[in-house]
């Protein structure tokens, strides 16, 4: 379960960013979860709520946990493409050169907090 590793590398980072900005207590951590990360949602979420939370700054702290769809660009035309349309080449000009540009990490989109 590689979502432990992960959720302690965000944490990481979730505290940074409280120092920062002076932040004592967080009360709201929202993370982006790509849907082409490989990250399974539910093992993320538990490594969050019992394993690091508890005893942290941000023990009660709602954790929002929001997909991020797979987004592709084509390479040849510079077109913008769903994964619907994406196939093996691109439904524009029939190049085959794409590119995911997004959906692919996971990643703190924002903290909130006192």
């Amino acid at each position: 379960m590689h979502e432990l590793g992960i959720a302690k590398d965000l944490f990481a980072k979730v505290n940074e960013k409280a120092k920062e900005t002076g932040l004592k207590r967080i009360t709201r951590i929202k993370i982006k979860l790509g849907e082409a990360s490989g990250i399974e949602e539910g093992f993320l979420r538990h490594s969050f709520i019992d394993h690091i939370l508890p005893g942290s700054i941000a023990e009660e702290a709602t954790l929002e946990i929001e997909k991020e769809e797979v987004k592709a660009r084509c390479l040849d035309c510079g077109k913008d493409i769903s994964t619907q349309e994406a196939g093996l080449s691109c439904p524009h000009c029939g190049g085959n050169d794409i590119e995911i540009i997004s959906g692919k990490n996971v990643y703190i989109e924002n903290i909130e907090g006192e």
